[in-house]
This record gives structure tokens, C-alpha cells and sequence, in this order.
């Protein structure tokens, strides 16, 4: 499958990681474990401002792409060799070559930038520690308010906004997006026993657009 294709389908976003890959290859010092880590590509982006798990698309240029393999891999790390890194670059001159308006929809762009500046991972991760917990201690219940009704009502507007507007564009957003409402919805509703969903209760309360 052509690489052009996975930059017209997550835009921005995949334009960005395969600059972080390029970025990555070029600082790795254990080159006998592969071009890039993980963590190296983190890094790559977190210099560029950007809080973002790659995982999952490294995972699609391996598999659906074909252009990095995994090199290592143990329980603490994962590295990849790049396969054909000339094709990374054509497809990075293409896509910063392209007129303006030829790229994203500019309210698509806006979308992913709203969504990944809520930090859903690091949301995730919260939440996933506390649905380990038999009972929450009292700051562990206020972290979960805070993201009820601090983060989540973000999140419902993103939802709302992307399942309408995005629906194709936006998948992996929008599954990561329900993720995070079934897993607080199990952590307040299912566990309380009653009140209304938490979904609902939020989109309730939504006042200000997102």
C-alpha cells in the first residue's frame, strides 16, 4: 500500500510521525538493536510539543505499510529498522509541498489538535490504574471527579463533533474517545449501582462549545 495513502488518511498527525521517525533514526546510539525506538520517537515528538502515543500507528506502518519492521522487542522496549526509508521521504516532500489547500480540512485539523490536548492517553492510564482499585482512597475519587467534569465534558464535545462530521477521518480519536467514557462510566455508575449514565449526565451539563 502506497505511503501517500497513509498521510491522506491521518493527515497531520502521520505527516508528524514519520518526521519523528526520521528525526529518531538520525540520534539513535544502539543502532545493533534497530534504526528507532519507541522511546526515541517519543522523544522526537515531545521536542516538537506534542504528547502523543505513536504506537499505533508505528503498528500500521508495519503491517499495513510496510516500510519499518520490528527489530527488538522485549518487555521494556521495541525497536524497528526502517525497510525503505527513501519512500518515508517522498512522502514527507510530497505532503510539505502540497498547496494549503489541498490539505485537511482546516476544522478536522482543529479537532485532532482540541482532542490530543486533553491528553486522552494520559486520561486512560488514570483511569485504567483506578479500575484496579477494590476502593478508591478520597484523592483518588477527586481525581476522578476532576476528569468527570473537568476533561470529560471536553471529550463528550469532541465525540459529538467527530462521530457527525469525521466519522472516517477521525476512528482511531473516536474509539479511543468511547474507551475513556465506558471505562469512567464503570468506574462511577457501575460501582455507585445507580444515577444516570455518566455519558449522559455529561452531555447534560456541556455548556460552552468545545
Amino acid at each position: 500500500m502506497p505511503l501517500t495513502e497513509f498521510i491522506a488518511k491521518y493527515g497531520e498527525r502521520g505527516y508528524i510521525v514519520l518526521k519523528a521517525i526520521l528525526e529518531a533514526s538520525r540520534r539513535a546510539r544502539i543502532k545493533s538493536l534497530g534504526d528507532f525506538s519507541l522511546q526515541d520517537v517519543k522523544k522526537a515528538l515531545a521536542e516538537r510539543g506534542i504528547n502523543y502515543n505513536p504506537s499505533l500507528l508505528l503498528s500500521k506502518l508495519e503491517r499495513e505499510y510496510g516500510v519499518i519492521e520490528t527489530s527488538y522487542k522485549s518487555s521494556g522496549q521495541r525497536w524497528w529498522r526502517i525497510i525503505d526509508r527513501s519512500e518515508i521521504e517522498e512522502a514527507i516532500r510530497e505532503w510539505e509541498g502540497e498547496p494549503e489547500s489541498d490539505r485537511e480540512d482546516p476544522r478536522l485539523r482543529l479537532l485532532r489538535i482540541q482532542f490530543y490536548s486533553i491528553n486522552p492517553h494520559e486520561i486512560l492510564e488514570v483511569l485504567v490504574r483506578l479500575s484496579r482499585r477494590r476502593r478508591l482512597t478520597r484523592q483518588e475519587a477527586e481525581k476522578l471527579r476532576r476528569i468527570a467534569f473537568q476533561d470529560l465534558p471536553l471529550l463528550v464535545e469532541f465525540l459529538e463533533k467527530a462521530s457527525a462530521e469525521y466519522p472516517d477521518e477521525l476512528v482511531d480519536e473516536i474509539a479511543l474517545a468511547e474507551s475513556i467514557l465506558e471505562l469512567a462510566e464503570e468506574l462511577t455508575v457501575a460501582r455507585g449501582g445507580k444515577g444516570e449514565s455518566l455519558e449522559l449526565a455529561l452531555r447534560n451539563r456541556v455548556r460552552e462549545p468545545l
